[in-house]
């Protein structure tokens, strides 16, 4: 789980936002902490985030901060530099640690997926409405993986158990899907699944 060590000269950039939010009206302190961890930043202490320096981050750290001071709060944000490898690899550490659990995640939510898949297909329920449930399903677990993949900057270790996951619960919903439409006497050769096929998000460059 720990990051691969890199030369010495490879010292890596970040960003730094440090802040204060007022108490009052409550939710804006609950408010960024959500945007922080959405956009995979780890905190140093309390109030003070870090994120690695690259375009993306910068953009969305600096659009935190504008409604961070809109909502009469304090912020700064700085550009700083790993004081040593050492800290560099604790700090890249955490970030896989943090995307790890979220990839953990993913593979019980599919295992819930695919039992589900099972128990319906066990009470021949090959029906449109039991196929458009697990669709809108399967959907919002596809779009959580997007997201946890774009906030996975140093290639977490348990992405590839996610992956497969991914691919096993597709294919589950795909046999779910095709005997749906054999129920329907629709000609599954030339339908296919009915979706459109979905390619594994590409994993970030570290």
């Amino acid at each position: 789980m720990t990051a691969r060590r890199r030369p010495p000269d490879s010292l890596r950039d970040w960003l730094l936002l440090i802040y204060r939010v007022p108490q009052d009206p409550p939710g804006r302190r609950s408010y960024v902490w959500r945007q922080l961890k959405q956009l995979g930043a780890v905190y140093l202490q309390q109030a003070a985030a870090v994120l690695p320096d690259q375009p993306e981050t910068n953009d969305a750290l600096r659009a935190l901060a504008d409604r961070i001071r809109a909502m009469e709060g304090e912020v700064s944000l700085l550009r700083t530099s790993s004081p040593s490898q050492d800290w560099q690899d604790d700090l890249m550490t955490r970030f896989n640690q943090a995307r790890d659990a979220e990839y953990q995640e993913i593979v019980e939510s599919v295992e819930r997926f695919e039992d589900e898949i099972r128990r319906e297909s066990r009470k021949e329920r090959f029906t449109f409405a039991e196929l458009e449930e697990s669709e809108t399903d399967w959907e919002k677990l596809h779009r959580w993986q997007e997201r946890v993949v774009a906030r996975d900057f140093f290639g977490a270790p348990d992405r590839a158990a996610a992956d497969e996951a991914m691919a096993r619960g597709h294919g589950a919903l795909d046999v779910f899907t095709r005997e749906v439409y054999v129920r329907e006497n629709l000609e599954v050769d030339d339908a296919g699944s009915g979706r459109e096929p979905s390619a594994a998000p590409e994993r970030p460059s570290a």
